[in-house]
């Protein structure tokens, strides 16, 4: 019995998707059509003021580390105040920010120190925005619907992020930098109009959700700290929610050790023009696109713990044909299988942690495990550029190794999760 398959009485306040669901939907596509185009837009701006490669990295520095600094303490928040309206203001603020950014760059360019700073408080609002989101789902929608949401919420991300936002970055930025940081602006602004519209949703003082596992410690009147650390604690505790943390960490070392040398893998081991580099890996977004569509029939046919193992091994198999196997044929496959291993994975975890954590604990619980996954992934980058200097097929035969591996070590604990996410 899986999530989408389960015919248990829905613990939600709706039997469907239904319209706040879809306005959070429209709200949630907007805010990440303008995270895909800064995602190629500051490398833009940082690009036409240097050619430093330190210098241009230290924007991926500025975008990660306000999760490793306030992901902890972001979450014990989200579980204090109105989810709703975190997200509001945090798309407020971003559009804020754009349009001051926007303003002094009609005055001149902004150097790369200044950019930095601009990532690094957008990426403070972004821990907040998407910290909630993922908490507030479960709200919104029935259980037995996560998993079809999810995918929604995953192909429209692909579809804004990935195919749009490089594209209609470059397009903005070429007619001037302000232009397209007020395009910007006015994306997280829609995506904050279209939260106004959901309503609110009551927290649930006691759980809300019946599950077998650890229950959520109570924190009244403590310290946001205490709270903080109480969602590492509850991580820890249960082996479900601690099973698919370091399964997520696993997987993120493996795929920040890949993308930490892919470049050069595609360009020179492949040999693909620089300039088709964009359009070859595009390949990952398909697969990821597919996935979207095809996750909740498939877990429905098979179950989504047979369906993430299958998916880690679909994923290290690829990658390790990618380090074995040079070819452009070859790597131009593995990449849409990867994509669609790597989507099926992510909508299948969430949507069952979701299912499975107590309603008072969401945020920090979520938290704490994308902690963990994101400094994995900050790992995972300097790990594949020392082991690419032994030859750039070595992180993706390691990285395909682990993959491969996380059956054997957590398939169980799959299993376990997608059977208490249908309780």
């Amino acid at each position: 019995m899986d999530i989408d398959s389960s015919h248990a009485e829905d613990d939600s306040p709706t039997a469907g998707l239904g319209g706040a669901f879809h306005r959070f939907w429209v709200a949630h596509t907007s805010a990440n059509l303008g995270d895909g185009v800064l995602l190629t837009l500051f490398p833009l701006m940082a690009a036409a003021l240097t050619s430093d490669p330190l210098a241009v990295s230290m924007l991926t520095v500025a975008a990660y580390t306000p999760w490793l600094l306030f992901g902890l303490h972001a979450g014990a928040l989200i579980d204090r105040i109105d989810k709703r309206q975190a997200m509001v203001v945090g798309n407020v603020l971003r559009c804020a920010l754009l349009g001051v950014l926007a303003v002094v760059s009609w005055f001149g360019p902004v150097p790369v120190w200044g950019l930095c700073l601009f990532v690094f408080a957008l990426a403070v609002c972004e821990v907040f925005h998407d910290g909630s989101a993922r908490a507030l789902l479960p709200a919104l929608v029935a259980r037995s619907l996560l998993i079809t949401a999810n995918s929604r919420l995953q192909g429209t991300r692909v579809v804004a992020s990935d195919f749009l936002g490089g594209p209609l970055a470059g397009l903005l930025f070429s007619l001037s930098a302000g232009t397209a940081l007020l395009f910007n602006a006015g994306a997280y602004l829609v995506g904050a109009l279209f939260l106004l519209s959901v309503p609110a949703v009551a927290r649930s003082p006691g759980g809300g959700r019946k599950d077998r596992g650890e229950r959520a410690p109570e924190s009244e009147h403590s310290s946001l700290t205490r709270e903080a650390l109480d969602g590492l604690r509850f991580v820890r505790n249960d082996r479900v929610q601690r099973g698919f943390a370091v399964a997520a960490a696993v997987s993120g070392f493996a795929t920040g050790g890949v993308s930490a040398i892919l470049v050069l893998y595609v360009t020179r081991t492949l040999g693909v023009a620089e300039a088709l580099f964009g359009v070859y890996t595009m390949l990952s977004a398909v697969g990821a696109l597919a996935a979207s569509i095809l996750c909740a029939p498939l877990g429905r046919w098979c179950g989504h713990g047979p369906l993430l193992i299958v998916a880690h091994v679909l994923g290290g198999g690829v990658l390790l044909a990618m380090g074995l196997l040079p070819n452009v044929v070859v790597g131009a496959v593995a990449l849409g299988v990867f994509g669609f291993a790597a989507t099926t994975i992510s909508v299948s975890a969430v949507s069952i942690l979701q299912a499975v954590t107590p309603e008072p604990i969401l945020g920090r619980a979520s938290m704490a495990r994308m902690l963990l996954a994101q400094a994995s992934v900050l790992l995972g980058v300097f790990a594949g550029g020392l082991l690419g200097g032994f030859g750039l097929h070595t992180p993706f035969v390691a990285g395909g190794a682990l993959l491969l591996a996380a059956p054997v070590g957590f398939g169980r604990v799959f299993r376990a999760g997608a059977e208490r996410a249908a309780v």
